[in-house]
């Protein structure tokens, strides 16, 4: 008890390496304390956190009161911040992931037209191919350590970067710049680390999506640039800072998102070795897998943030005007009510509604590219290396500190 006799807030470190290990014991300590939390998290302070499969549902799908712009919400502080980005910073204000109704609407039906040009079924031979180039010999650049080859550096990132290099029509040879300005965003955990992996990460992306699109307005390549360029719908298309706001999207979830899916459903499913037999005797239960894999390690802890567009009542908190609400996805993810046995890896799980890639209007564009992506890469990866085992003990891996995500530094593999 505080003082007077209040109940405290119980204390949640999100960022520790105990629990990126093994979240679920916190997550259900969460959910215990209620459908809608106080937590502090790095960089945002103390905030609002939905825990459970209900009230994450409900904060994600009412777009009425609670809304993706601070300044809707009268939020200062965010908002301020915002409008303090230098100009080059700016265009990602822009983003369709910021915008509420109905300017989320018109930028959303406008990606969409460029994003269903072709079908995941469609590219599903070109994906095949460009695990196997590389599955192939992941270590046969550079990758080969002491203990072993890091399959994060050479196979979960050159895949799905590779993967969306192509859907945008980027030359092959300018993907390793995206490496090394990715990996500037990887262990951002205060402000001033943000601030600064912004200016080295973000600004040269931006630029260079500047660059391409110049390029391609007279000299078009086949992909999603030139779709974007082309989507137009009641004589509306897109204005250069909402193309390179996009550009930039795909590019960090396109491949950052599912090069860290891939990485830890390798190291979950060497943790299941039952699973991991059943599924390499089975491969028809790739489906299956990549979603139950979605569901239990939920890269994506925490969603984007919500701010009550007015003062309310939400799952029986008083919310004032502006405040910040997060959904702890992997929480609901791994709720009982809903999953049974949420921390037990079951590859046919069925049904599976898992809300790892959100719910609502803002529920993720690639989806089902992603989905793909990791059925794939596991398939291509234990056909080629059935005997791929980890080459450090489990508890010598390490986590990024990067909050709201669960993602490895590394992981070293022997290939057998």
């Amino acid at each position: 008890m505080g003082i007077f006799g209040a109940k405290r807030e119980a204390e949640f470190d999100l960022n520790s390496q105990a629990f990126k290990r093994d979240p679920f014991p916190t997550l259900a300590r969460m959910r215990k304390s209620g459908p809608l939390i106080r937590i502090r998290i790095p960089i945002f302070g103390k905030v609002w956190m939905a825990t459970t499969y209900e009230s994450v549902n409900e904060l994600l799908r009412d777009h009425a009161r609670f809304v993706q712009s601070p300044a809707t919400a009268g939020n200062r502080g965010v908002g301020t911040l915002l409008r303090w980005l230098p100009r080059t910073l700016r265009p990602l204000t822009t983003n369709m992931l910021l915008r509420d109704e109905p300017d989320h609407r018109r930028l959303r039906s406008l990606v969409d037209q460029a994003f269903r040009r072709q079908s995941v079924e469609a590219l599903r031979p070109r994906l095949e191919a460009l695990a196997d180039a590389a599955a192939r010999r992941p270590g046969s650049r550079g990758g080969a350590l002491p203990d072993g080859v890091d399959l994060l550096a050479h196979f979960a990132r050159p895949f799905p970067l590779a993967v969306i290099c192509e859907i945008l029509g980027l030359p092959p040879e300018d993907r390793p710049r995206f490496t090394g300005w990715a990996s500037n965003l990887a262990t951002a955990t205060s402000l001033p680390s943000l601030l600064l992996a912004l200016h080295r990460g973000v600004r040269p992306l931006l630029s260079y999506a500047r660059e391409e699109l110049r390029r391609q307005s007279t000299e078009p390549r086949e992909g999603l640039i030139a779709a974007l360029f082309q989507a137009e719908e009641a004589g509306d298309r897109l204005t250069e800072d909402e193309v390179v706001a996009m550009i930039f999207l795909l590019l960090a979830a396109g491949h950052e998102t599912t090069l860290h899916q891939i990485t830890l459903n390798v190291l979950t499913l060497l943790d299941h070795p039952e699973q991991l037999d059943a599924l390499k005797a089975d491969w028809s239960l790739g489906d299956s897998a990549a979603q139950e894999l979605l569901r239990f390690v939920s890269f994506a802890q925490i969603s984007k943030p919500r701010y009550a567009r007015e003062p309310l009542e939400f799952q029986g908190r008083s919310i004032h005007r502006g405040e910040m609400l997060f959904a702890c996805l992997a929480s609901a993810n791994a709720d009982p009510s809903v999953f049974a046995a949420p921390d037990r890896l079951d590859l046919r799980r069925h049904p599976n509604r898992h809300v790892a890639f959100g719910t609502g209007i803002h529920h993720c564009l690639g989806a089902a590219l992603a989905r793909a992506e990791t059925a794939i890469a596991l398939e291509r990866l234990f056909t080629r290396h059935p005997r791929l085992r980890l080459a450090v003990p489990p508890e010598a891996l390490r986590f990024s500190p990067r909050i709201g995500s669960r993602s490895l530094l590394a992981l070293p593999v022997l290939l057998g």
